[in-house]
Formats: C-alpha cells, sequence, structure tokens
C-alpha cells in the first residue's frame, strides 16, 4: 500500500518519522538523565540529614539515652516523606525508632529486609568514620551512617524516605518533554509540508512532462530549469532522451518519406501529399498540374558508364527540377528514371510552363563524371492539368494520364513534353 502514495506525502511520512524517532531518542535520554539526577539530588538531601542527626546523636548513643534518641527521631515528623528512621547501639539494638503513620505495614518489613541486607554487604564501609550506605528502589530510598566518638564505633543510623518527591520532579518533566516534542512535531510536519514541494516539485515537474510526452508524442518538448542541484542533471537528461528521440523520428521520416539518392519525396509520400493537394484543389474548384517525366535512354547510361554515373545524372536531373518547380509545388522520384511534379494551381499553361523549364534544363545542363567523362541528358515529359474529383481514384486516373502523354513524347522523339 505505501507504494502507491505519492511521493510527496511518502517524503512528508518520512520526515514525520525521522522527526518523532529522533524526538523520542532526545526524550528517553532526557528523562533517564532527570532520573540519575534527580534521585542524586534526593539522596544528596537525605545524606544531609543524616549528617545531622548523626551528629546530635552522639551524646544519646554516648550515654544509652533513648529519650532523648527519640525526641531526636520524632523530630522527623515534620517531614512527610520520611517513612523510617531507627538508631542502634553498638551491640546492634534499638536504641529509638521512628516510624511514619503513612508507613504501609505491609512495605515496611520489605524496606527492613532489603536495608539489612544493604548493611550486611557493607559491613566494611560502616567500620570507617567516613564510612556510608546508600540504597535507592521505585518507592524508597535509605541512607545508613555509622555514628563515632572519639574514633570508635557507638551505634548506626538508618532513615528512610519514599521517593514521591523524586518522581513528582520526573512527572512534571516528562509531561513538559512530551508537550514540547508532541508541539515540535506539529511544527516539524507542518513544515516538512509547506517544505516538501522545494524537493518534490521539481520530480512532479518531470514526471507532469513524461506524462504529457507519452500523451501528445510531442519529443520536441523542452524541459527547462534553473536548479543548479542534482535535478538539473536529471532534467538535462531528460532534455537530451528527447533530442536523441527527436533525432531518431527525423531520420526514420527522412527515411520513409525521402528518396535516398535524390533527396526527393519518394512515391508513398508523393501519393499522400498529392492527395492533400487534390482536396484542396477540389474544395477550391482550381485545377491541378501533373507532369509525369523519366530520362531519355537512361539505361544506356548505365550500360555505358555504370550505375555510378546513373545515380549521378538522377541527382543532376533532381537538382534541375527542384529549381524549375515552384516552392510549394511537389517533386518526387517514383522510381527508376521516373519522375513526378505535381503543381499546386496548375492551369494548362502554367503546368506547360514548368514543363519547359525543366526540358530546357535538363538540356542544358552538362554531366561531368567522376572519370571526367561529358555527358549530355535530355528527358520526356507528359502533362495533365484537370480540377480533381473526389476519390483516391482520380489521382491515379491523373497520373495514368500524364503518363500516357509521357509516352506520346518518347514516341514522338523524346526530349519534348506532350498535353495529354
Amino acid at each position: 500500500m505505501f507504494d502507491r502514495i505519492s511521493i510527496r506525502y511518502k517524503l512528508i511520512v518520512l520526515l514525520g518519522l525521522s522527526a518523532a524517532l529522533a524526538l523520542l531518542i532526545s526524550s528517553a535520554i532526557t528523562i533517564y538523565s532527570t532520573y540519575l539526577s534527580e534521585s542524586r539530588s534526593s539522596l544528596r538531601v537525605l545524606h544531609q540529614l543524616t549528617d545531622v542527626i548523626s551528629e546530635n546523636m552522639r551524646a544519646a548513643l554516648a550515654f544509652a539515652d533513648a529519650g532523648s534518641a527519640n525526641t531526636m527521631l520524632a523530630s522527623l515528623r515534620a517531614d512527610p516523606h520520611i517513612l523510617l528512621a531507627v538508631v542502634n547501639d553498638e551491640s546492634g539494638r534499638a536504641l529509638a525508632e521512628y516510624r511514619s503513620a503513612g508507613l504501609s505495614t505491609a512495605a515496611e518489613p520489605r524496606f527492613r529486609a532489603e536495608v539489612q541486607g544493604r548493611i550486611l554487604e557493607s559491613a566494611e564501609a560502616l567500620r570507617r568514620e567516613d564510612g556510608f550506605v546508600e540504597h535507592i528502589d521505585n518507592d524508597f530510598m535509605a541512607v545508613v551512617r555509622p555514628v563515632f566518638f572519639d574514633g570508635k564505633p557507638i551505634g548506626l543510623l538508618v532513615v528512610v524516605s519514599d521517593t514521591q518527591l523524586m518522581w513528582a520532579k520526573i512527572r512534571e518533566l516528562v509531561l513538559l518533554q512530551a508537550a514540547t516534542s508532541v508541539l515540535t512535531l506539529v511544527l516539524l510536519l507542518f513544515l516538512s509540508v509547506k517544505l516538501q514541494s522545494l524537493f518534490t516539485r521539481p520530480i512532479m515537474n518531470l514526471v507532469a512532462a513524461m506524462q504529457d510526452v507519452a500523451r501528445t508524442k510531442n519529443y520536441r518538448a523542452v524541459l527547462g530549469s534553473d536548479r543548479r542541484d542534482e535535478f538539473r542533471n536529471l532534467y538535462d537528461g531528460f532534455n537530451a532522451m528527447l533530442a536523441d528521440i527527436r533525432e531518431r523520428d527525423d531520420q526514420l521520416s527522412r527515411l520513409a518519406t525521402t528518396d535516398a539518392l535524390t533527396g526527393l519525396a519518394n512515391r508513398r509520400n508523393a501519393l499522400d501529399v498529392m492527395q492533400t493537394m487534390a482536396a484542396r484543389a477540389q474544395r477550391k474548384d482550381e485545377p491541378l498540374g501533373v507532369i509525369m517525366l523519366d530520362i531519355d535512354s537512361f539505361k544506356n547510361v548505365n550500360d555505358r558508364f555504370g550505375h555510378p554515373m546513373g545515380d549521378l545524372v538522377l541527382q543532376e536531373v533532381s537538382l534541375v527540377l527542384q529549381a524549375s518547380a515552384r516552392d510549394y509545388d511537389l517533386v518526387a522520384r517514383l522510381g527508376g528514371e521516373e519522375f513526378l511534379v505535381v503543381c499546386d494551381c496548375g492551369t494548362q499553361e502554367v503546368t506547360t510552363a514548368v514543363a519547359e523549364r525543366i526540358r530546357a534544363g535538363v538540356e542544358g545542363r552538362p554531366i561531368s563524371g567522376p572519370a571526367g567523362e561529358a555527358l549530355q541528358v535530355t528527358v520526356s515529359l507528359g502533362v495533365y492539368s484537370a480540377v480533381p474529383r473526389a476519390g483516391a481514384e482520380d489521382i491515379e486516373e491523373m497520373i495514368r494520364a500524364a503518363d500516357k502523354a509521357l509516352y506520346r513524347a518518347k514516341e514522338a522523339g523524346r526530349n519534348r513534353y506532350v498535353v495529354a
């Protein structure tokens, strides 16, 4: 399904997913680093509290004054987050204890067990005056600090606090981070929608140009661009491809419509063009002149001088035909030494004048061969002029009429024209 979506929407989705992934990774890193920072900060506050209490607890432990110890621990009631505080003497017996009213009886055994385990694991550290044990969990944190007097350990202080304040700060940060991420993602999606056209417009223009060329077959179209990036190379490549197709089509068109030797229209093209000329003349009720001609004794030229000389004669006669006919007349080689000239709006007078120019032009054009041979050739011509009737059959009839006149010109001695 994704492959059916337009590239512009794919780009928006890609940018959105990339932005969402980047924001997710950034948020995860930020939240984790905040958790580490807040947990250290909370433990640092708890350390400060145990430092104060342990300093004040020395005298009570030294004199085993349980009353004073309980009074000092009772002051922790002012902090609702302190769950449990215990002072043990040197033998490990509890001298005083504070237990918050909010401490769950179900959770207390777990607190005590985990703290006791940490104490046993870190017994060596608690023998030093600067030693301590700290522990943090999801719902509580604890600090254990030894109490020294005159360089000797006289007791152990344990303070347990909940982590509600820490998680409250983390939740605030998560909400702020989530809101910031959502706003950032919306902004990035908005910008991607607005800016995607900078990347997709050149592609869409190229696609539209390709579809237009495929529909219209207009290979002469040129796709312009003022870009200087890779899209310019893509556009240049597309234009170069169209240029190659144009050149190929032009070559195919020339091969299909022109005679390769003389450059004149070939028989097939001549009949198509003559059909168009005849339809226009019939619509305007104007005559169309048809001249059929061939080169006199052309077989003798090939037999005596060879086919290269024969080809040269054909080319020279073709030049005379093009020079003698008018710009809007049709000049074609029908095959061999046979040629056709169709005179648009060709009355009999106009057509015979063109025929005479051709005859005189060929007669007055000596031809020099590759080896210096000099050759004089002549042509015989048949002339026919009439207003065409509707239908392709009439074209053939006009050509046959001019062709019959051509044969009469040959029978009459060649180098002349005969009007049908």
